[in-house]
């Protein structure tokens, strides 16, 4: 049987094209470094075992690839620099309504920083806006804080220690959890927490009441709400704060430990930084395991 001289291969380029117009489909924009290695794999797999890929032309797209991840992890650094100079600005920016996909203005100040899955997003009024939908930027921040917080950066997606204080009475107590956002304030900077365990001494409230399950009944109403409360350090230190309730326990002697989420912390008493360990959830501790093995 004779063998067809006619090779069924696809090129680079035209598997680098059909997959383009796939992901305009999708609105995905431009091919990452991670589409280009399946565009690679897949001419692999479907060459012509008769006509093969040329290893300088195997070597030539190789190198390409390594540029394009080159280049794609300075652009990320870039351009996250470049969000985080822009907090504590007025912006606009142009984004489409995932409902009736039209394009909506959105202005206002930037509160904070997001970066997830390699996408950076400014926060404005609430909403998560990717930094490249940004089309204006002005000044005019009324602070005292004229730090760049671009250092930071470094920070997000790690575990880190930091503190709360009390700006009365000065007392300090240690906290730990995951950053999440980079956020400026006016007289200082601060990290956004998750996974913040702390223990629960009050709640922050002037209403007045003598049910003694007052806390359990307000942290039962306020799952996933935001809460004020006083923590405390067990030896006599208390400070208020305020965060986004995940969850809490209680143990038999009555003390409650709650885990919040959103809590701001001053960048400047950040220590002990390290990357996030996925803890196995079948080997997981519950937060009233670890509360009664810390005061066995």
């Amino acid at each position: 049987m004779a063998v067809s001289n006619v090779s069924n291969q696809k090129t680079i380029q035209e598997i680098i094209d059909s997959t383009s117009k796939k992901a305009k489909e999708r609105k995905t924009g431009e091919l990452g470094k991670d589409d280009f290695l399946n565009l690679l794999v897949t001419q692999l797999r479907y060459q012509d075992p008769m006509n093969p890929v040329d290893d300088k032309e195997f070597i030539g797209q190789m190198a390409q690839f390594s540029s394009l991840e080159q280049m794609q992890n300075m652009n990320n650094s870039i351009t996250a620099s470049k969000a985080f100079d822009m907090i504590g600005k007025m912006v606009k920016a142009n984004i489409q309504d995932d409902a009736t996909l039209e394009t909506k203005l959105v202005e206002g100040r930037v509160e904070s920083v997001k970066i997830d899955g390699g996408k950076t997003f400014v926060v404005i009024n609430g909403k998560e806006v990717p930094v490249e939908k940004v089309t204006n930027v002005t000044d005019g921040y009324d602070t005292f804080n004229d730090s760049n917080i671009s250092q930071y950066t470094g920070l997000i997606g790690f575990e880190a220690k930091g503190a709360v204080y009390d700006v009365e009475t000065g007392d300090l107590i240690s906290v730990e959890g995951t950053v999440k956002q980079i956020q400026k304030g006016r007289y200082e900077n601060y990290a956004v927490m998750d996974g913040v365990r702390v223990h629960v001494s009050a709640v922050n409230t002037d209403e007045a009441s003598t049910d003694p399950d007052f806390r359990k009944n307000y942290l039962e109403v306020n799952k996933g709400k935001e809460v004020s409360l006083i923590v405390s350090d067990g030896y006599g230190k208390e400070v208020p704060v305020t965060g986004i309730l995940n969850s809490y326990s209680i143990t038999p002697e009555g003390r409650i430990t709650a885990v919040l989420d959103e809590l701001y912390v001053s960048v400047d008493s950040i220590h002990n930084i390290k990357e996030k360990v996925q803890e196995d959830m079948a080997g997981g501790k519950t937060v009233q395991e670890e509360t009664e093995e810390d005061e066995s």
